[in-house]
């Protein structure tokens, strides 16, 4: 997308029935699932729900939601008609999604770990921020500062934004999961929310195995969402 193109989009004014729901995926810091994540949750919303979805690649690195996208394509795989997958990583991304709610009925960003602003913009702008993260403690160590910025971007959403923490890559057949989890809702002062810095991770139930069915999706459009449906249904009825 040109900077002219750019410019018209954000510059539109639209007006709709349609708001879109709008997702954001997000964590300060690479690696953490976010991309399966928001992919398996726009699928739900697209496939499952039937709503016109967009899936915003909004990691200013590496943007795997796009190139997953691409691949996709390039391999053959149906992608559905309601389905669109576009890259913005840019600090204006606020705006974009402002000017995308009218089109669409949900929205899920993929805010990748490498740019703190782009994360920011995109909760300003959020229904549900879920923080996908692994069990284990170099991925638990960015939580805090992941909260930190979220707050602070919410603090200028006009919507009553939730946020979720999802456990994702967990085995088990090792006792990381269970301590992750304990260590989640139960952190050592330092390590979780609040004043004293030792409040609990607003932890979802629904947890997201290292199932190879996960890890091998890329580039692919899977049909069966599995534990991302059941953690969709969670969400929604909370």
């Amino acid at each position: 997308m040109n900077e002219l193109t750019r410019q018209k989009t954000l510059a539109a004014v639209k007006t709709s029935t349609w708001d879109a729901f709008v997702v954001v995926v997000g964590m300060l810091k690479g690696g953490a699932g976010k991309t399966t994540s928001a992919w398996f949750i726009a699928l739900y919303y697209a496939v499952v729900l039937g709503l016109r979805t967009l899936l915003l690649d909004a990691d200013a690195i590496s943007q795997s939601a796009y190139d997953w996208f691409k691949v996709a394509q390039a391999e053959g795989f149906e992608i559905p008609e309601n389905l669109v997958v576009e890259r913005y990583p840019f600090d204006d991304i606020a705006e974009y999604i402002q000017a995308k709610r009218a089109e669409f009925g949900a929205i899920v960003v993929d805010a990748g770990g490498g740019s703190a602003r782009i994360f920011h913009e995109a909760v300003t702008e959020a229904d549900r921020l879920i923080v996908p993260v692994a069990p284990t403690k170099i991925e638990r160590r960015k939580l805090v500062a992941t909260f930190d910025e979220a707050e602070r971007a919410a603090a200028r959403n006009e919507r009553d934004v939730t946020a979720h923490v999802v456990l994702v890559k967990a085995d088990d057949r090792t006792s990381l999961p269970r301590r992750a989890k304990e260590s989640l809702l139960t952190p050592p002062k330092g390590e979780g929310l609040g004043e004293d810095r030792d409040g609990p991770f607003p932890l979802a139930e629904t947890v997201i195995h290292s199932w190879v069915h996960y890890m091998e999706a890329f580039g692919e459009v899977p049909t069966e969402l599995s534990e991302y449906a059941e953690l969709m249904k969670e969400l929604d009825a909370a």
